[in-house]
């Protein structure tokens, strides 16, 4: 389920709802099934009444049947015993039984995870501070593994000295730096770190915080390094447009932020943190080459002169700046030295360098993305605020009626009351055969004991049978309910709108599928089942004491009156405490699963008793709020047991100085006080607990107000299988903002792409280039037409519309499960197919090389793939579909140059026939478009051919262009003019 909120875009794009459902719905129909097995063993133990019932029977009928005499001090001391005994024995046993396994499962699953292999830490202090010694080094993620991450790694880095490592794609780069932090296990071999470690990963990890303290990070305050920081990370300009500054709190993940802040913001944390040793896992990708350069020039090569520096990169024209270069393939170190001296020993540089004076992309100007975000971000649906709430009628029917049937509902209600009735029946009946036995005498009743005993044995296999009858029929209504409740929250969550997902934390959202759906499935079902054969029972009991002596009837009606009184107050406090409690979850959810993706991060920064401070804080707070919840329960148990002792009083002081002292009476209405020592407070307390736990089922059902896409329902417009034929788009006047306060980052666009043009989109952060393709997708309703071939989108049922274009995102996202699956979800092409387009991006080798090929598991985000490894099975995804529309957002950004061109050339093969939007930072990837589309401030400036927009030196386009370096730009102005010369001649 985190998979699926984290991937959430990439899912509705590629439009794999259907898929994603089929998939989650199989699991929790396996799990329903678990857990209805697990009620029905429940259910047993809970049934203890039924037990007692027949214990008592089978003890009556063989005295009788060995000629004992029934008389009322034996009956009653003996029915009081059962249900005394019985009562611990039948439902307190087994329960203490189901929990204790319970708890042993929970101590293996924790004692699993701690038995694990440790992190492993490094030997310091070798030589000079600064220094980093490996040697001989081979490395695996896996010890039973054959196959290394890295092998044979041999090098020693000088302190003081900048260090620059390059490769290919999977060529072992970012592991290399994950084997000097020790978070990959060394096989054999050596290393020595000499000095403290800082961390800036190749994916930027922001936490819900303000900049500040994601700069920070648990170091302390240098309003001096800070300020240099800021500066040289170029965020001043950032910073100012920020409605609060460094102060600004930005959601989950960096969601109020764009790809260059977060990447610069990751690094800020990074070079802040006064360390020996700095690791920096390409960290010029995400920014244009003028902050790129700034970075290089005033944060690594000045700010951090004097330390040691390995950098990953990509952006090969900075390598003649630094001392060494290790080049890298296939995990291992292939030659190394200074760019003088690799040139020198014969070393291919022009394979690597060939594209190094094309990486000229456009400057990155500092925006907000969204002026609402970053205050939305602080504000997910939580749930009903605090106060004097009870559960609504409403909410009950959502949980009961699920299944749509009243015909269930109520045959399940009758079964209840049947059930109770037979056992009320059984006691009365037995009351009056000892009755009927004292007044007529032992010998003249021996003829009609077998009648007695007919119609005994007849009540108790009535009882039986209905209380079978009733185990099966709940369990099922419950475990149907369950089932309705998820499937629902989930189809809600997955098709909400893009702004849910914005102003709700994934912590938040995987707490109702985690927390509240386990309430659901498991101990709500027992505690109404509990509550409602309880509350029967003590129904029953009232109403055997007051039929033997109706002037029971005053101090029942006393004691209904305080116990209605005592419940009301009690769950009216309890709900608001498990409201709060519901709250405070979430926030502890979010923060772990936060932390986990962050946790080589964490560790290179060595700031885990930060991070586990801050998480006791979280859990501090949410086990004051159980504690609370405990506390309330115990309370109420405590006055429910006093009102129960007084009402025994009562009966029993009546007695005593009652002239009605016949035995059958006293003794059937002592026992049957009795059984409310034990059935009343536990009664009551179960009935209150059930309707705590239906907070659970009202923050599901919560969802159901979610915004959500429109659904097939309002498609008026059925294209046929084959559109779109052309690959023709029209924007005509189109208007798109994320929310209805939020400004509108689209104005007025206009333009239409003919078939098979190949467009760029180009314009600053924050100008509205992923707005296109948002609007393109439909992930947020636009103002206006858009147009494919002719047909409306607006019009289209979604997963059609998304199902005929094609998307590489910039963040290459797989999902746990099989290469076959990630490419082909709804299993529609055969292996051919898939081992075709695979090896269109060159991974076929790597993928036969697996132990199952196309059912190779993925790991978790795709971790056992390297970034440019997802993002060509991305690519790969897209030359399965072949659709007539292919877009690529930023899709080149993370990647090396070499994967850049595979990218570049596959997409001129293979998509030659196809309409290509390609957004881009990179101006050499949509030099030679048939058309380049120039985005600023959400309009559309300029729309032409790339020759004819730098023929207007004032244009946007032209100004971009010049604002790389002359001779890049000169470059760039041929390539566009070979171009065009080359277009014209084909018309």
């Amino acid at each position: 389920m985190n998979e699926i909120i984290q991937g959430i875009n990439v899912i509705k794009m590629y439009a794999w709802e259907k898929s994603f459902s089929k998939v989650i719905f199989k699991f929790r129909k396996l799990e329903i099934n678990f857990i209805k097995l697990g009620l029905y063993v429940k259910s047993v133990a809970i049934t203890y009444d039924v037990f007692i019932s027949t214990a008592l029977f089978l003890t009556m009928v063989s005295g009788v049947l060995l000629g004992e005499k029934l008389n009322a001090s034996s009956v009653f001391i003996v029915t009081t015993l059962f249900s005394t005994l019985g009562f611990t024995l039948n439902f307190f046993f087994p329960q203490g039984m189901i929990f204790l396994s319970e708890i042993f499962v929970s101590l293996n699953r924790i004692n699993d995870f701690l038995l694990c292999d440790e992190v492993l830490p490094v030997t310091r202090n070798v030589g000079a501070k600064g220094t980093i010694v490996i040697q001989q080094a081979t490395s695996r993620w896996e010890k039973d593994s054959d196959r290394n991450i890295l092998s044979d790694i041999d090098f020693e880095i000088e302190c003081e000295s900048l260090n620059a490592v390059i490769g290919s794609v999977a060529s072992g780069k970012t592991s290399l730096l994950n084997l000097i932090l020790g978070e990959i296990p060394l096989e054999s071999g050596a290393i020595s770190i000499n000095g403290t470690i800082s961390y800036a990963s190749q994916d930027a990890w922001i936490f819900s915080s303000t900049i500040k303290q994601n700069i920070l990070f648990g170091s302390k305050m240098d309003e001096s390094r800070y300020a240099d920081v800021i500066k040289c990370c170029a965020l001043e300009r950032d910073l100012s447009l920020l409605p609060n500054g460094d102060k600004t709190i930005v959601g989950e993940r960096g969601a109020s932020l764009s790809g260059g802040q977060k990447a610069r913001i990751n690094l800020a944390r990074a070079i802040y943190r006064d360390a020996d040793i700095y690791l920096l896992d390409d960290p010029l990708s995400a920014v244009d080459t003028r902050v790129g350069k700034h970075i290089f020039e005033y944060c690594i090569r000045r700010f951090l002169k004097g330390k040691t520096i390995l950098l990953i990169t990509h952006q090969l024209q900075y390598l003649k700046h630094v001392d060494s270069i290790m080049v890298m393939e296939n995990g291992t170190i292939i030659t190394k030295g200074s760019q003088s001296d690799l040139e020198n020993s014969g070393f291919d540089f022009v394979r690597f360098l060939r594209d190094s004076d094309q990486v000229d992309d456009i400057t990155e100007e500092p925006t907000v993305q969204n002026s609402t975000s970053f205050n939305q971000a602080k504000a997910p649906i939580q749930g009903k605020p605090t106060g004097i709430q009870m559960i609504s009628y409403h909410t009950y029917k959502d949980y009961f009626y699920a299944s749509k049937s009243w015909t269930i509902l109520l045959m399940c209600f009758s079964l209840f009351v049947l059930v109770q009735l037979a056992m009320s029946s059984a006691s009365y009946f037995l009351a009056y055969w000892v009755n009927k036995e004292h007044a007529d005498g032992f010998t003249s009743i021996m003829q009609e004991q077998s009648i007695y005993v007919y119609v005994y044995s007849t009540i108790i296999l009535a009882s039986l049978i209905f209380t079978t009858l009733r185990s099966v029929s709940f369990v099922n209504l419950t475990t149907t309910s369950a089932r309705i409740l998820h499937d629902r929250m989930f189809s809600n969550v997955l098709h909400a709108t893009i702004n849910f997902f914005n102003l709700n934390s994934s912590g938040a959202i995987l707490n109702r599928f985690s927390k509240d759906l386990a309430t659901i499935d498991e101990m709500l079902p027992n505690a109404v089942m509990i509550a409602g054969r309880t509350l029967l029972s003590i129904t029953g009991v009232f109403c055997v004491i007051c039929i033997v002596n109706p002037w029971f009837i005053i101090p029942t009606l006393f004691v209904l009156i305080i116990l209605n009184y005592l419940r009301r107050f009690y769950l009216a406090t309890d709900l608001n405490v498990l409201r709060v409690e519901g709250q405070v979850r979430g926030p502890l959810y979010g923060y772990v699963n936060v932390s986990l993706q962050g946790l080589s991060t964490i560790r290179a920064f060595s700031v885990q008793k930060l991070l586990t401070e801050e998480f006791y804080r979280h859990q501090d707070i949410h086990s004051s709020a159980l504690d609370m919840a405990s506390t309330v329960s115990r309370a109420f148990a405590y006055w429910m047991d006093l009102l129960n002792v007084i009402y025994i009083i009562v009966i029993t002081l009546f007695y005593t100085f009652s002239a009605d002292s016949f035995g059958v009476n006293i003794g059937l209405t002592i026992s049957q006080a009795l059984q409310l020592m034990t059935q009343l407070p536990w009664g009551v307390r179960q009935s209150t607990d059930a309707e705590s736990f239906m907070v659970s089922v009202e923050r599901v059902v919560e969802y159901d107000s979610i915004s959500k896409e429109r659904d097939g329902k309002g498609a008026t417009k059925k294209p046929s299988n084959s559109w779109p034929d052309f690959g023709k788009i029209e924007f005509k006047n189109v208007f798109l903002r994320y929310s209805d306060t939020a400004p509108y980052v689209l104005q007025d666009l206009n333009f239409t792409i003919r078939p098979m043009e190949k467009v760029g989109i180009v314009g600053r952060t924050g100008a509205g280039k992923s707005s296109i393709i948002a609007a393109l997708f439909q992930l947020v309703d636009n103002e206006g037409f858009i147009f494919i071939d002719g047909v409306d989108v607006c019009k289209i049922d979604l997963p059609i519309l998304r199902k005929r274009m094609s998307i590489i995102p910039q963040d290459p996202v797989l999902f746990t499960g099989t290469i076959r699956s990630n490419l082909d979800p709804f299993e529609e092409y055969g292996d051919e197919v898939l081992w075709k387009a695979l090896e269109e991006v060159r991974l076929k080798d790597v993928v036969n090389g697996l132990p199952s090929g196309l059912n190779c598991e993925i790991s978790q985000d795709g971790s056992n793939f390297s970034v440019g490894q997802r993002q060509l099975i991305c690519l790969a995804r897209a030359i399965v579909r072949s659709n007539k529309i292919l877009i690529l957002d930023e899709a080149t950004a993370n990647v090396d140059l070499d994967t850049d061109t595979l990218i570049q050339e596959t997409i001129r093969h293979k998509f030659s026939n196809c309409t290509v939007l390609t957004v881009a930072h990179r101006l050499n990837t949509i030099i030679d478009c048939d058309k380049v589309l120039v985005m600023d401030r959400g309009l559309a400036v300029e729309f032409n051919h790339p020759y004819l927009l730098l023929q207007n030196t004032n244009g946007f386009f032209y100004n971009l262009v010049q604002q790389t370096e002359k001779v890049m730009a000169n470059t760039l102005n041929d390539i566009a003019r070979r171009s065009y010369q080359k277009a014209q001649q084909e018309e």
